[in-house]
């Protein structure tokens, strides 16, 4: 058999292997694992039992030993390619659950609250924290939600935020009264961040009347 013979042979084999992988592509590592160790044992087996005679009529038979290099070439390679296969197909998997875990992440963390515009101060910022850890509101996706008291009192805490509104006691009526300060009402904006309406007109309605029911305690988030 000639050297050309023996390499159409194995090139055959190699060919069929590649096809074989690429058929049956979720068992690649094991179809070239498999191949490569079947030409190499093969091969030497061959060698081991006479079949393959390296040396022939007292001379080295260069075909025979040349095919014999190749198989083993070959088995090397359909190794190598094995594990060049499934490292590059662990890191796609691995990518793969990594983005998977950051899309679950990003999925499952809840909806924050964001102030925008005229709403973003650091006094709001500050007053809806603690309005917020002390039960009179809670997140609610993107917006707030107003718990505890009335309409009139919500008002009341966005104007003292907003506007610089204060409670001014008077001795004679011993009680104090809802006094407006200069700031632009947002009212737009509040209503749509607390999902209510009429938050601005509330406010309006108390305008020099006494402060809302507990008023005082919301006086208390504005210090320090």
């Amino acid at each position: 058999m000639t050297i050309t013979r023996i390499f159409l042979l194995l090139l055959c084999a190699f060919i069929l292997v590649l096809v074989l992988a690429t058929i049956f592509k979720r068992y690649q590592r094991i179809v070239l694992w498999s191949a490569a160790i079947v030409i190499f044992t093969g091969t030497l087996l061959l060698v081991g039992l006479g079949t393959i005679d390296l040396i022939k009529d007292n001379r080295t038979d260069i075909v025979a030993i040349a095919g014999v290099f190749f198989a083993l070439f070959l088995s090397c390679a359909l190794a190598c390619g094995a594990e060049r296969l499934h490292a590059k197909n662990k890191g796609k998997n691995k990518q793969m659950v990594q983005t998977k875990n950051s899309q679950s992440e990003g999925q499952n963390m809840p909806e924050k609250v964001v102030l925008s515009g005229r709403l973003d101060t650091p006094l709001a910022r500050e007053v809806f924290a603690k309005a917020v850890e002390a039960g009179y509101m809670e997140d609610d996706g993107s917006h707030y939600r107003w718990r505890k008291g009335t309409k009139a009192l919500l008002a009341y805490m966005c104007g003292r935020i907003y506007c610089g509104d204060v409670p001014e006691y008077s001795e004679l009526d011993r009680k104090s009264f809802w006094k407006f300060g200069n700031g632009l009402f947002p009212d737009a904006e509040l209503n749509a961040l607390f999902e209510q309406t009429g938050i601005g007109q509330s406010r309006q309605n108390r305008r020099d009347m006494a402060v809302p029911a507990n008023a005082g305690e919301i006086d208390k988030l504005f210090s320090d």
